[in-house]
């Protein structure tokens, strides 16, 4: 087996296993770590007052950030989701206006995105809050292996803003992720326990 077919073995398997933990939280778990998830949310937007924030609608156990998305929306702040856009072998994300309470139609992986509202350039976009399959301290992040992120940020990866802040738990945490000389890094990180920033 190659290196690079057996860190593709590596990281295939460690999204089977770490997505069978995620799927496994007990609901009242859950529920108590989305809560300290979006407090910490919130008090780091207050902190750095993004105009626009990019986001994701929670998909396979991801941590639910609605709460946060609700109060930036009263707010007044922009926000934006991901939407798949492109043919088969040539699919990318860009981030579309989000307006919660508006409309919604579900992608071909069932996930929802908005339907009757512009894009938004990543350009403009001071904060964007990454999902993720799993994550370590250096800001290395595993998805859930189509690229789309890393595709999104490549042009920006050397670059401080849109500030990439992934949003897991502590039990996604991997102390040392695989990396492929593509996959973009993650400025921070915010779980059940709090903020923290990666090392340059």
């Amino acid at each position: 087996m190659s290196i690079k077919s057996g860190q593709q073995f590596l990281k295939n398997q460690l999204r089977k296993d770490v997505r069978q933990k995620r799927t496994a939280i007990a609901a009242a778990n859950r529920a108590g770590w989305d809560a300290s998830i979006n407090r910490s949310l919130e008090a780091y937007v207050r902190q750095h007052a993004p105009r626009i924030v990019a986001a994701y609608l929670a998909f396979d156990g991801e941590p639910d950030l609605a709460p946060t998305l609700a109060k930036l929306a009263r707010s007044g702040t922009r926000l934006a989701v991901p939407v798949i856009q492109g043919e088969s072998g040539r699919k990318f994300i860009t981030m579309r206006e989000f307006v919660p309470d508006e409309a919604l139609q579900s992608n071909h992986y069932g996930i929802a995105e908005p339907v009757r509202v512009a894009d938004i350039p990543l350009t403009d976009i001071d904060l964007v809050l990454v999902p993720l399959v799993a994550w370590d301290i250096s800001g290395a992040r595993l998805g859930m292996g189509a690229g789309y992120y890393d595709r999104l940020f490549e042009p920006f990866s050397a670059m401080r803003r849109p500030v990439r802040l992934g949003v897991g738990y502590d039990l996604q945490q991997i102390e040392s992720l695989p990396n492929d000389p593509w996959d973009v890094r993650l400025h921070g990180m915010v779980t059940e326990s709090g903020c923290l920033d990666c090392p340059d």
